[in-house]
């Protein structure tokens, strides 16, 4: 018997490993993916009897109609409320009054007349602080004693009483006090001042306001 020696033949008597084990792996593969899409088809199959309706209620029950509660279907739409209540009134309910308006003003403040300018002369000089609420809606020069400040925001207040309420004072914008070299409520206390302007009233209060600082000056 010849034998060949060609490197590039197959012995004869060379294993021949065939495709067995190939065919074997592609079926269990094939099995598999079966298997799994009948565990889908079975997960996703809608409840066809009243023992596997018990069963999904008693899986979740937190989407059960409460009791009393009208279903979707009942309503139509559900309720879309962050606090549980509709603005809409619910199955079987009537609609409820409408809450009264509250006022926020008595009629007596609201009918009242606006506040008249004062009949009296313009002083030529400076007049008192005490004299200054005689003088409404005219332009004055009010001289006295700074003896209470204080701020709200960008306004400052500078008072001549210690019970400064319901009585006459000063109040300065900011374009007024800018160009102070230190705040206002710290730069006129305790001294006495000459303060030009306009006595309005605010909240019935008698007041003058401060747009410029020339409108100030300081005599003590």
């Amino acid at each position: 018997m010849s034998m060949s020696n060609d490197p590039l033949t197959r012995p004869d008597s060379s294993a021949n490993p065939g495709m067995g084990k190939p065919i074997t792996v592609l079926a269990l593969v094939f099995i598999l993916g079966l298997v799994t899409i009948g565990f889908i088809y079975l997960a996703g199959k809608p409840v066809s009897s009243d023992d596997d309706a018990k069963d999904l209620a008693a899986l979740t029950p937190a989407i059960q109609p409460e009791a009393g509660k009208p279903t979707q279907a009942e309503h139509g739409k559900p309720y879309l409320a962050t606090n549980g209540l509709s603005p809409l009134p619910k199955h079987g309910e009537g609609i409820t009054a409408p809450i009264a308006p509250t006022k926020l003003i008595t009629d007596e403040a609201y009918n009242a007349k606006p506040p008249e300018d004062s009949t009296l002369p313009t002083p030529d000089g400076p007049i008192a602080w005490t004299e200054a609420h005689k003088h409404v809606g005219q332009t004055i020069t009010v001289k006295g004693t700074i003896v209470v400040t204080g701020k709200n925001g960008q306004l400052r207040f500078l008072n001549y009483d210690p019970d400064w309420q319901d009585k006459f004072y000063i109040v300065m914008f900011p374009e007024a006090y800018k160009l102070l070299p230190d705040p206002p409520e710290e730069h006129y206390l305790n001294k006495t001042l000459l303060v030009t302007g306009k006595v309005t009233l605010h909240r019935d209060r008698p007041q003058i306001q401060v747009r410029d600082v020339s409108q100030i000056e300081v005599v003590e």
